[in-house]
């Protein structure tokens, strides 16, 4: 896959849960957003409550995925009319996430009461204007799934809540200053891509490639910024930017094993080859800028953010290494009939709960 410069390291890795970029192509509806509904066309409609909405798509250590769950997530967003296959790919990998980190909250057999959800869902109802059961029925959800989800959200916030103490808290921040503080390093790359499939031995072919590049900018044979414009397969050197992305920082959207790769070095050192969703690189770092200190109590909301988000990645990780994950090829005739309704309004989605409480968001 080609990818261009900064654009092509910019990856909107799991909000917490959205596992890609293609996913940035889902433009969210303002009723996703928690505005009042809207008529402004979507482009296209996702088709309302098929006679398949129980189909299994996935199943995630023996609990099911359905086409139901899949539309309803995609109700909230506006769906693209090219890259279908990549938007099934990436929105089934978010809902096997949720799928594997509502497994893990069930375990933690966190208290909560059906009060407590009923409440929820009557105070984001108001604040976006939504009409409840126009909205289930419109997206094909029940009363009880609609609890269900916000059951699933409180737990996840409780469970937040309860490990982000003050002194957690100051430890992440101190062990996490550049990504805090807003250090930025600037960067420049050689980009070899890796063919989709590609066997261990291919990967290891374009691995060699790049470590006998890295050596001949070592014994000062060609310059970096040279060779990144004779070898990189990234397009934006075909104008001579000797593989120059500018700076980045470590809350920005980049790639997380190019951004950590990044920052592990010194100026003027280069990285060894790094792998990354798009293909192999190397990197080097021309410049580094120290962010401004933080004042921890003014800045503790947006620390407890990023904290939420490196808690439930390693969550997920882990969760992931034992789990039994199957997912269905794209239906044909997914999105087939919403094709024909391009001049109509997606559904208004049930009330998504709130984010009082931060939890995992892609970097915008």
């Amino acid at each position: 896959m080609r990818v261009s410069t900064r654009s092509a390291l910019v990856l909107l890795v799991v909000t917490g849960l959205i596992p890609s970029a293609t996913m940035g192509a889902l433009a969210q509806t303002p009723e996703a957003k928690g505005a009042a509904p809207t008529t402004t066309p979507a482009r296209p409609a996702i088709p309302p409550r098929p006679e398949n909405y129980d189909q299994i798509l996935a199943t995630v250590n023996g609990e099911k995925i359905t086409r139901g769950d899949l539309l309803a997530f995609l109700s909230r967003y506006q769906v693209p009319t090219t890259g279908l296959d990549q938007v099934y790919a990436d929105a089934m990998e978010t809902l096997v996430n949720t799928k594997l980190m509502n497994q893990f909250l069930t375990r933690q057999q966190i208290p909560l009461t059906p009060a407590a959800v009923d409440e929820a869902i009557e105070r984001d109802s108001k604040a976006g204007g939504i009409d409840i059961q126009t909205a289930l029925r419109e997206t094909g959800q029940s009363m009880d799934d609609l609890r269900r989800d916000y059951s699933d959200r409180l737990r996840k916030d409780e469970f937040f809540k309860q490990k982000a103490t003050e002194a957690e808290l100051k430890r992440f921040a101190t062990s996490h200053k550049d990504l805090i503080n807003g250090t930025q390093v600037k960067v420049r790359h050689i980009y070899l891509s890796v063919p989709p499939g590609a066997s261990p031995a291919e990967k290891e072919k374009i691995r060699e490639k790049l470590t006998a590049i890295k050596q001949d900018i070592k014994d000062g044979k060609i310059s970096f910024a040279a060779a990144a414009n004779k070898f990189s397969e990234d397009p934006a050197n075909a104008e001579g930017s000797g593989g120059d992305i500018g700076y980045i920082g470590l809350n920005t959207g980049i790639v997380e094993e190019f951004a950590n790769a990044a920052f592990a070095l010194k100026p003027e050192e280069i990285s060894d080859p790094v792998e990354t969703i798009h293909g192999l690189h190397l990197i080097e770092v021309t410049d580094r800028k120290e962010g401004t200190p933080v004042d921890f109590e003014k800045e503790k909301r947006g620390i407890l953010q990023l904290y939420a988000t490196d808690l439930q990645k390693q969550i997920l990780a882990a969760e992931r290494k034992g789990a039994q994950i199957d997912i269905k090829p794209i239906p044909a005739d997914l999105f087939s009939s919403a094709s024909k309704t391009t001049a109509n309004p997606a559904p208004a989605p049930a009330p998504a709960p709130s984010d009082a409480t931060p939890v995992l968001k892609a970097p915008k």
